[in-house]
């Protein structure tokens, strides 16, 4: 349980993933499994990025990219994958050498569900408390 929620963040590929520090102690403190990165902070500044850029949602949990859309820091780009990486809301699920692509997603579930749950009110009409009933849904369509 704990490696699914917390664990999954890759900073290179092929190699053992990382676990949320900061959330694994919470829950070690409080033994209870909360989303305690996420309460950290909200990430507006993401929402209006993917906002005005209309990415798509459903393409975050597969993007594919290369290392210089990776490394990339201009803040006037029209591509939010940079800076949604750099932030730790996706990591580096897979790479293929023969091409130079990585694949990225969501690094776990308190990351993955958080992330859809801030952002689901501001790309549909669903409500706050309809939230969480659509996450289950998203998180089965691209499982």
């Amino acid at each position: 349980m704990l490696r699914k929620r917390y664990d999954g963040y890759h900073f290179v590929a092929n190699v053992p993933g990382i676990y949320n520090p900061f959330s694994l102690l919470n829950t070690f403190k409080y033994m209870r499994p909360e989303d305690y990165w996420f309460e950290t902070g909200t990430p507006s500044y993401l929402v209006e990025l993917l906002k005005h850029t209309h990415y798509d949602l459903y393409e975050l949990a597969n993007t594919e990219t290369d290392a210089d859309v990776l490394n990339s820091i201009d803040s006037t780009s029209s591509n939010p994958v940079p800076v949604i990486y750099q932030s730790g809301y996706l990591t580096i699920k897979d790479y293929d050498s023969r091409f130079g692509i990585y694949k990225l997603g969501f690094p776990n579930l308190e990351v993955e569900e958080g992330f859809v749950k801030y952002l689901l009110p501001f790309y549909t009409s669903v409500s706050a408390p309809k939230t969480p009933f659509e996450i289950g849904r998203f998180v089965r369509e691209v499982e």
